[in-house]
């Protein structure tokens, strides 16, 4: 059995001190920009195998004494992923300072929560319902252990995720959205509604009935040809008068053959062409993804304006919502003023070579 030992490195007090307060004047720039490499090489973690010896992590920042590290980073990414929302390319070294970011503001409000009770034993609920959110992503729990696999992630780093997570929506949902007061939002509600009205309005919507001509994507020449003469017999019997229920009575059994309602916006490229028709005029075949289909509008339903009434609800969650931002933002700042926390810009630039495998 291999035998791991953990070497680990103290800062002085003097050096804490000295990156406590780095902003505060050129001089202490000046002495950080010296060091900065120095404690950057201290601050790694190393841990030796008999067998073996492997850098396995580093310190890339440091919040109120708390390491954040390049795992900490690349499992943010790897994630993200998991959940359905990789990024197509390598993190842009930007993309690692935005994501860093969130990491260190999350430690900001961990740390803050812990400060005033909030633990994950008394959130065990909300934690599994995140965590089975994130599987029903997949069809089954081997699917999803395959999707961890291929992404090089522990089970573990997704639980941690999901329980820091649930302790910052708490502590953000006790200190900065239900303390906002209702009295404001009653008075900046229907201003703002005044103000955004073209935000409240009903789209044109048109109702209408489709009959789809299938063409699988695998289909060959003669086949899609086939489908064709199809829908344009079809057609000509609607040309010919023949009701939409005859028709759909005639084709009934067909596999590739259906008939169905819908209704869209206009702003859509169907609700578009349909859109131009009269009640009970038809248009098609029209060549669409899934094949040929023919169109009848049902009615056209005009857009209009909204009532405050209609949106009120609607608007005090927006204005709680962004009020609750403005109070956080607020609080971060205040947090990264009176706290010592440091990024160590030479060890995050050594993060490199993330590749995240897209979700299946």
């Amino acid at each position: 059995m291999s035998i791991y030992y953990v070497i680990g490195v103290s800062v002085s007090l003097d050096l804490i001190l000295i990156l406590r307060y780095h902003n505060k004047t050129m001089c202490i720039q000046n002495k950080l920009s010296k060091l900065t490499l120095y404690i950057t090489i201290l601050l790694t973690l190393i841990i030796w195998d008999v067998d073996a010896e492997q850098l396995v992590d580093s310190v890339i920042a440091v919040v109120n004494g708390e390491a954040i590290t390049q795992s900490e980073l690349i499992n943010e990414f790897r994630i993200e992923s998991i959940m359905g929302k990789p990024l197509s390319r390598e993190p842009t070294q930007g993309n690692k300072q935005e994501y860093l970011d969130r990491i260190i503001s999350r430690k900001f409000v961990l740390q803050a929560a812990k400060r005033i009770g909030i633990t994950a034993n008394a959130h065990q609920q909300q934690i599994k319902q995140r965590l089975s959110e994130i599987r029903k992503g997949y069809t089954s729990e081997t699917v999803f252990s395959q999707a961890l696999k291929k992404q090089e992630l522990e089970f573990s780093a997704i639980e941690k995720w999901a329980s820091d997570n649930t302790i910052f929506d708490e502590y953000y949902t006790r200190q900065f959205i239900i303390t906002i007061d209702k009295n404001e939002i009653d008075e900046l509600a229907p201003l703002y509604f005044e103000e955004n009205k073209n935000q409240f309005m009903v789209s044109t919507t048109v109702t209408f009935r489709s009959v789809l001509i299938s063409v699988p994507q695998d289909s060959s020449e003669e086949n899609k040809q086939t489908a064709s003469r199809f829908a344009e017999i079809i057609n000509s019997r609607f040309q010919q008068g023949e009701t939409y229920e005859a028709i759909k009575q005639s084709y009934n059994s067909s596999k590739s053959i259906s008939f169905s309602s819908h209704t869209l916006t206009t702003n859509t490229q169907l609700g578009a062409i349909v859109a131009q028709l009269k009640p009970t005029q038809r248009k098609g075949p029209l060549t669409v993804a899934e094949g040929y289909q023919i169109v009848e509008l049902v009615k056209k339903t005009p857009g209009r304006q909204k009532q405050y009434s209609e949106v009120k609800d609607e608007i005090a969650d927006l204005l709680r919502h962004n009020l609750a931002e403005a109070k956080y933002k607020k609080w971060l700042t205040k947090q990264k003023a009176r706290i010592s926390w440091y990024v160590f810009d030479n060890a995050l630039n050594l993060v490199t070579g993330i590749y995240i495998q897209p979700k299946n």
